[in-house]
């Protein structure tokens, strides 16, 4: 493997667009000329019994991992590895041992050292057999 192969496989972009059902997403090199991805993965938490599914917005930055280049496929084989905060674009959080989900309309959920906090833009829907509130 060459050196340029090297230095490609790791890259930071910009989502372009997104495929729900596929799961995948295009980015945008910024240092490419606004090269654009083919259609990467995007890697999930769980695919198996247990899933999740979460495909990041468009203008996004994201980290990605590419196969090496021998094959000639260049930034079409590979994966979107997460999303990075910037100085343009902090966390919502500070504390280390916070674990929160924060939508764009303002809802939220978040899990605090042993305390977890839901709120909504609209409502909350349960659906269970039983639910007990005490």
């Amino acid at each position: 493997m060459d050196t340029n192969q090297i230095k490609n496989l790791v890259r930071y972009g910009i989502v372009s667009s997104r495929n729900g059902k596929g799961g995948t997403v295009r980015v945008t090199f910024p240092d490419k000329d606004n090269l654009v991805s083919g259609e990467l993965m995007v890697l999930q938490h769980g695919t198996y019994g247990t899933e999740e599914y979460w495909i990041p917005e468009v203008g996004t930055r994201v980290a990605c991992l590419f196969d090496p280049n021998a094959s000639g496929n260049g930034l079409n084989a590979g994966m979107v590895l997460g999303a990075c905060y910037s100085k343009a674009n902090p966390p919502p959080e500070s504390d280390p041992d916070v674990r929160a989900v924060h939508f764009p309309d303002g809802s939220f959920i978040k899990y605090d050292h042993g305390n977890i906090t839901i709120e909504a833009s609209s409502q909350i829907v349960l659906k269970a057999p039983m639910i007990h509130i005490n």
